[in-house]
């Protein structure tokens, strides 16, 4: 994350700090449920290898689909079609990094991006296309919808860690979205995001579905570009057509 992003982060976050007020489980809190009765860290990985087999972890996560996101580099690459990712744009992959992807069962998948597309005019966005599509056992994210992003409704967020935790959705204007920490929430499901978190991905949870609201911009508890904002939509669209070969 640039300097003037942290910067920013700093000055738009600091009255948002966690609340360590009682611990929230998840079973007794609306949305929270996918949570178990003991606090537990969001890890997602026993081991984590870039070019070679990797193990997931067996808790609260495992249950979550997280094999289209590329985590062997920080500046993290997400998966909205089987050739496309975004990342941020100002810490997008450069071309020579390989995108490398885990399945289910750990197994590697290595590509490369072929071309990006900066869209700065709509957000701290870029979209990338990859030099081969992958499988369908490495999973696309749908954008979310505007009417998902509602203030209170809790949010998947990731990280550099490669660690989930649990936010809230605080409020939308325009194509940006800014998160919030849960009110009483265990602090073990709060992460204060720092440089080298640009460009992760967070996630409302559908019916089990991850579906992909922002990509971190700034610090804090987060904020980015809204993906279920219809202009930033639209020019995702447009650019992965332009970018299809």
């Amino acid at each position: 994350m640039k300097p003037a992003f942290l910067f920013a982060a700093v000055f738009c976050f600091t009255a948002c700090a966690p609340r360590y007020g009682p611990s929230v489980q998840g079973g007794g809190s609306s949305g929270l449920g996918f949570l178990p009765k003991k606090a537990e860290k969001g890890s997602l990985f026993v081991y984590y290898q870039p070019k070679d087999s990797s193990k997931w972890q067996n808790n609260w996560t495992s249950g979550m689909d997280l094999t289209g996101v590329s985590w062997n580099d920080s500046r993290t690459a997400t998966l909205i079609s089987p050739s496309h990712v975004v990342m941020a744009a100002h810490f997008a992959r450069p071309s020579d990094v390989p995108v490398m992807f885990h399945d289910k069962r750990g197994k590697p998948y290595e590509r490369f991006i072929m071309e990006t597309k900066m869209l700065t005019d709509v957000g701290d966005i870029a979209v990338a296309r990859l030099h081969l599509p992958l499988p369908p056992e490495v999973t696309p994210y749908r954008l979310a919808k505007a009417g998902d992003a509602t203030p209170g409704t809790p949010v998947i967020v990731s990280d550099q860690t490669k660690t989930l935790s649990v936010h809230q959705v605080e409020a939308v204007t325009g194509g940006m979205i800014r998160l919030g920490y849960i009110p009483g929430l265990n602090p073990i499901y709060q992460r204060n995001l720092i440089v080298g978190d640009s460009g992760n991905p967070s996630f409302l949870l559908k019916n089990g579905e991850l579906v992909l609201l922002e990509t971190h911009t700034t610090g804090g508890p987060g904020a980015g570009p809204f993906y279920g904002d219809p202009a930033v939509q639209a020019a995702i669209r447009r650019a992965m057509a332009e970018l299809t070969p």
